[in-house]
C-alpha cells in the first residue's frame, strides 16, 4: 500500500461521514450493546487515543500498546496510546499528542494529524473516547514508559487488514464476556481498540475498492 496514498486517502475520507456505530459494532463485545445509554444518564471522564502510522521500507506500520498491568479498568490490553483529557489540553487532538509522547516518546511536534475517527464510549471505565489519526514519514525512536506501558506493537498495515476475526469467551473479574477478536502473530485485540479499528479498516479499506466483509 503506498504511504502517500494512504495519507491522501485518510485525509480525504476524515472529513467525510464516518461509518461510525455500524462499523465499530461488528467488534462490539457481547453485552456491550446495552450500556451505549448510560453516557446519557451520566457525566462521563473525556479521554483521546492516537492511531499512528508511519513509513518503514516502502511499508506502513501502525502502533499499538500493551497496557501496563496496573490493576486498572484496563491493564494490561492491547490499545492505542492515549489517555484521559487534562484542564490544560486545548482538544481532543492535544490531548492524544501529549499522551502519545508521555507514553512512548514519540514528539508531538513530529506528527502530523490527518482528521479523527468516530468517538466511542466504555461502560467499564465510563470514558468518552475520541480516536485521532496521525502519521509519520519514518520509523520514530520509541521510548517506552514503564509505568503506564508494557510492550509497543507496530503492525504492518496489511496484516491488519488481513487479520483473523474469531470469537472468544472468557472472563474478568469473575464476569463472562463474548467478543471478537482480531488475531495478529503477537497480539490479539478486541474491545473499544477493536471497534476503533474495525472503523479504520473500513475507511483505508477503499484505496484497494474493497470494503470490510
Amino acid at each position: 500500500m503506498n504511504f502517500d496514498t494512504i495519507e491522501n486517502i485518510l485525509t480525504l475520507e476524515l472529513k467525510k461521514k464516518l461509518p461510525g456505530l455500524k462499523s465499530q459494532s461488528k467488534m462490539i463485545a457481547k453485552g456491550r450493546g446495552d450500556f451505549l445509554s448510560l453516557k446519557k444518564l451520566e457525566r462521563t471522564k473525556k479521554s483521546a487515543v492516537l492511531v499512528l502510522l508511519y513509513k518503514e521500507n516502502k511499508q506502513v506500520f501502525i502502533v499499538f500498546i500493551k497496557r501496563a498491568e496496573d490493576g486498572g479498568s484496563h491493564s494490561g490490553q492491547i490499545a492505542f496510546p492515549g489517555g484521559k483529557v487534562e484542564k490544560f489540553d486545548k482538544n481532543f487532538i492535544e490531548t492524544a499528542l501529549r499522551e502519545t509522547e508521555e507514553e512512548i516518546g514519540v514528539s508531538k511536534k513530529t506528527i502530523k494529524v490527518l482528521g479523527k475517527l468516530t468517538s466511542l464510549f466504555i461502560p467499564v471505565s465510563n470514558y468518552d473516547v475520541q480516536p485521532i489519526v496521525g502519521i509519520l514519514n519514518k520509523k520514530p525512536k520509541f521510548k517506552k514508559n514503564i509505568s503506564e506501558v508494557a510492550e509497543i506493537y507496530c503492525v504492518n498495515l496489511i496484516d491488519l487488514i488481513n487479520a483473523k476475526v474469531i470469537n472468544k469467551t472468557f472472563k474478568i473479574h469473575n464476569i463472562e464476556i463474548s467478543a471478537p477478536f482480531y488475531i495478529l502473530n503477537k497480539i490479539e485485540i478486541w474491545g473499544a481498540t477493536a471497534m476503533v479499528v474495525s472503523e479504520f479498516i473500513e475507511i483505508i479499506s477503499k484505496i484497494n475498492g474493497k470494503k470490510q466483509a
